[in-house]
């Protein structure tokens, strides 16, 4: 009788299954890594940063009044 070749599928499905969750993981905790820096600010300083900036929206209408 000729050998049966073994079925691999469920340890491939097992292999990558662990290396989304292994992922997922580690973009989670880098996640917020930004947002954890020394620099205090105030609200008058974020204020002239966003006046800044421009404003892309597109509502046509509130500006036709």
């Amino acid at each position: 009788m000729a050998e049966q070749e073994k079925d691999n599928t469920l340890t491939v499905v097992i292999a990558v299954t662990l290396v989304a969750i292994v992922g997922v993981f580690m973009l989670k905790k880098d996640e917020t890594k930004h947002l954890q820096y020394s620099a205090q600010t105030t609200p008058q300083a974020e204020a002239q940063v966003l006046a800044k900036k421009k404003d892309f929206n597109n509502d046509i209408l509130s500006q036709a009044k």
